[in-house]
């Protein structure tokens, strides 16, 4: 059971439930695409050259290296909650130490979006969420800002 679900206030449902987007494993994945790259012309019929056998290490150190580096980014995937309920709005990050963030709609002033050239091509953005009293939080790498946003603001006007 998820932290939002053990944590739902009486009549609260849950409207829309965001994720990290996959770009978070952008680190890894050029790594062992590289490792892959220097691993190839090893693999090759016909090269028995010796400085290919060290760039075959090399790639099978960058895609050990690699694989290492998406070990913090599955973990972060794996424990940020973002959800939208009738209610608030829901952020919770961390494994082992818990941070979340809890806003009740009606106390939402404004919640911008911040895409980069490549989060409009790809999908993901931050978000900062204003509440009254000059508090805001903010929501980095998110999958479908746009979809988040208005679930949210659907939701204050009701």
């Amino acid at each position: 059971m998820s932290y939002v679900e053990k944590n739902l206030l009486p009549g609260e449902t849950v409207v829309l439930t965001g994720r990290l987007h996959w770009v978070i494993y952008a680190k890894s994945i050029v790594i062992v695409g590289l490792g892959i790259l220097s691993i190839i012309p090893s693999l090759l019929p016909g090269t028995h050259d010796p400085y290919l056998a060290k760039l075959w290490y090399f790639g099978a150190v960058a895609i050990l290296l690699g694989l290492l580096a998406a070990v913090p980014a599955a973990l972060a995937a794996a424990s940020t909650e973002l959800v939208v309920t009738s209610r608030r709005i829901v952020a919770k990050r961390g494994l082992i130490r818990r941070e979340t963030f809890e806003m009740l709609h009606r106390k939402v002033e404004s919640i911008s979006v911040h895409q980069s050239i490549a989060g409009r091509i790809l999908g993901y953005g931050t978000l900062v969420i204003h509440g009254t009293g000059g508090g805001s939080e903010v929501i980095p790498t998110i999958a479908a800002p746009l979809a988040f946003r208005n679930a949210a603001m659907a939701q204050s006007e009701i």
